[in-house]
């Protein structure tokens, strides 16, 4: 590492194993455990409004049981490891996580590759995992932030964009997938080819190498590899949605409008404009304006969410009813200073001193180190991101955020969804 906990290229192992896998080795002997990521290019971005919560229903069932082992089995295993394993699905990939012993590498690695290889999706388990999604479903029906969320999406996305449609599904689309659906995802989806893998801890890129060999090596692509893209959209005219929520005292807020992908080169200059926004201290300008100075919420922040798609850029509050109006006038008159002036030199310090220190905290874990090698593989930030970034964060001016403000806050286009007691 550098002076500064910075891992640099040469700490980095990548290889491309022979069906297609993407490996990422970092080599820490701190410890005598290894901490493990991986993603499959197997989100809800394929599911169809039709099928919403395919793909996450399939990753929450390929555990409950395969060739090999019952769900029961698999569990009491990783218990004796004192081993975590887990799997789960978001709007563009599967992600699959786990944390073992360096000892007991070879039987967690087994488990892991019987979960992806060889699920069999037991009728029983996939009806549990069917009525759990759908308890949650319901339960999210009188949550008023996850309302506002839902409909948000819904109006500042189009039908048929991945974006429009929640990643868990409602609960007609949840009610009619079969279990052949997904199976057919699974053998569709789940491929080598678009699998990545980093571990961090106490291996060596060739020990690491040799036990996925020994686990994945027979996995095998089946027909073309899948267009892994998501479209960007316009913005459409603004609109406003109010969304009654019986027997609720609060109401909660989302305002936004389409942003930046992950890739882009304004991802940077948003996120600490963002930051500035509604992240740093008590949730930044936003929070020291609308909820101290003023006193018209609960909370209040922002968040640029960045995928392989352009993510909107939001703002959200939960407000007492009565000042849903000022609150949501308190927010946009935050969005219009951002894209009309510069931040102050100290703001921009701060928010790239946080930057910069938080990557340094993040990577003092093998299970930090192990994400991070995933996201810039996802992402093709290259091997030397991590030695780049503190630069790119410094090198951003006042005049850079102002740019990225003034491009992507549009009001014009801006949907802001209240939901609670509100007509």
């Amino acid at each position: 590492m550098s002076r500064k906990g910075i891992i640099k290229a040469k700490d980095i192992t990548r290889r491309v194993l022979p069906n297609g896998i993407v490996l990422l080795v970092r080599e820490n002997h701190a410890t005598p455990s290894i901490s493990l990521r991986g993603l499959v290019k197997a989100g809800g971005m394929y599911d169809g409004d039709d099928k919403a919560g395919l793909a996450e229903f399939t990753a929450d069932a390929l555990e409950r049981g395969t060739k090999h082992r019952s769900y029961q089995a698999i569990n009491l295993e990783l218990d004796r490891l004192g081993a975590t394993l887990g799997i789960g699905a978001g709007d563009e990939s599967a992600g699959f996580y786990g944390r073992c012993l360096t000892e007991d590498s070879d039987a967690f690695l087994a488990i892991m590759g019987d979960i992806l290889l060889h699920p069999t999706l037991p009728r029983g388990e996939v009806e549990k995992v069917r009525g759990e999604i759908l308890t949650g479903l319901e339960e999210a029906k009188n949550d008023t932030h996850w309302v506002a969320d839902y409909e948000f999406y819904r109006a500042a996305y189009p039908a048929g964009h991945p974006y429009h449609r929640p990643s868990e599904g409602t609960a007609e689309t949840v009610a009619a997938i079969s279990r052949a659906d997904l199976t057919a995802f699974h053998r569709a989806y789940y491929r080598p080819d678009a699998a990545a893998i980093s571990i961090a801890g106490d291996i060596t890129p060739a020990e690491a190498e040799a036990k996925i060999n020994k686990v994945l090596g027979g996995w095998r692509a089946r027909g073309p590899a899948h267009p892994f893209a998501i479209a960007a959209v316009s913005g459409a005219s603004a609109r406003r949605k109010n969304v009654f929520v019986p027997g609720k005292t609060q109401a909660d807020i989302v305002l936004g409008f389409p942003g930046v992908a992950r890739t882009s080169p304004d991802f940077h200059a948003t996120n600490v404009a963002n930051m500035i926004l509604g992240v740093l201290g008590l949730y930044g300008r936003l929070g020291d304006n609308v909820r101290e100075k003023q006193g018209l919420a609960y909370y209040v922040y922002s968040s640029v969410r960045a995928g392989i798609g352009a993510g909107p850029w939001l703002v959200k509050a939960g407000v007492n009813p009565a000042n849903v109006d000022k609150a949501i006038e308190g927010i946009e008159f935050e969005l219009k200073r951002m894209s009309q002036e510069p931040v102050s030199a100290s703001e921009l310090l701060e928010a790239q001193d946080y930057l910069t220190g938080s990557l340094a905290l993040r990577l003092e874990t093998n299970d930090g180190v192990a994400g991070n090698l995933l996201s810039m593989e996802l992402y093709n930030l290259g091997l030397d991101y991590l030695e780049r970034y503190d630069g790119i964060i410094r090198g951003l001016t006042v005049d850079a955020l102002l740019a990225a403000s003034q491009k992507y806050i549009d009001l014009d286009h801006c949907v802001v969804v209240v939901a609670g007691p509100v007509s």
